[in-house]
């Protein structure tokens, strides 16, 4: 299942409240200013059941994101996007999430909705697709090896996984063929 357009501009809406509020214009994403600013959030290291990176919890008005303890700092900052994600869109009293370190946001997934949702906000939060257009580098669809090649690169410039931002890389070659219009 595919998320729908309609849904995808509401989260987008909601990562570029939070982008404006924060200032956030250049990479990477400062997690210490947004919980500065979102001061409701208890950030924990924990033991969590295999296949589990991160859990939302609310107690009240705190909002309580356990991450797997040991886990890369990389995934943790992808782990801590997702679940403020759930918590913006998802409001339940415990969602534990298994996350996708290979996300491609224009590819279906056999995820649950509010998963594909968590991952697309945890994308555009970390790594907003116009700024990602704004720094990469020119790319063609045949270039796979400069895509490796410069997606570690730019996984290190805004705090995720290479995966992840290969991923990303070619949903900006989507995005590039969209916005001129080649899909007409």
């Amino acid at each position: 299942m595919e998320l729908s357009v309609e849904r995808e501009n509401q989260i987008i809406a909601t990562v570029s409240y939070i982008h404006r509020r924060m200032g956030f214009y250049h990479p990477p994403f400062s997690f210490q200013q947004f919980f500065q600013l979102f001061s409701d959030y208890q950030i924990v290291p924990a033991h969590l059941p295999q296949g589990y990176d991160g859990e939302l919890l609310l107690k009240k008005d705190k909002k309580i994101i356990r991450y797997r303890l040991g886990s890369r700092e990389r995934t943790i900052r992808f782990t801590l996007a997702h679940e403020i994600a759930h918590s913006f869109l998802h409001r339940t009293s415990s969602h534990r999430c298994q996350l996708s370190r290979r996300v491609r946001i224009y590819r279906s997934s056999a995820r649950t909705p509010k998963e594909q949702e968590a991952d697309f906000f945890a994308l555009e939060l970390l790594v907003p697709m116009p700024m990602l257009d704004r720094i990469a580098p020119a790319l063609e669809k045949e270039e796979k090896e400069k895509i490796s090649r410069i997606g570690s690169e730019l996984a290190r410039i805004f705090g995720i996984n290479t995966q992840t931002m290969q991923a990303r890389l070619r949903d900006l070659l989507i995005y590039r063929e969209w916005e001129e219009g080649k899909w007409l």
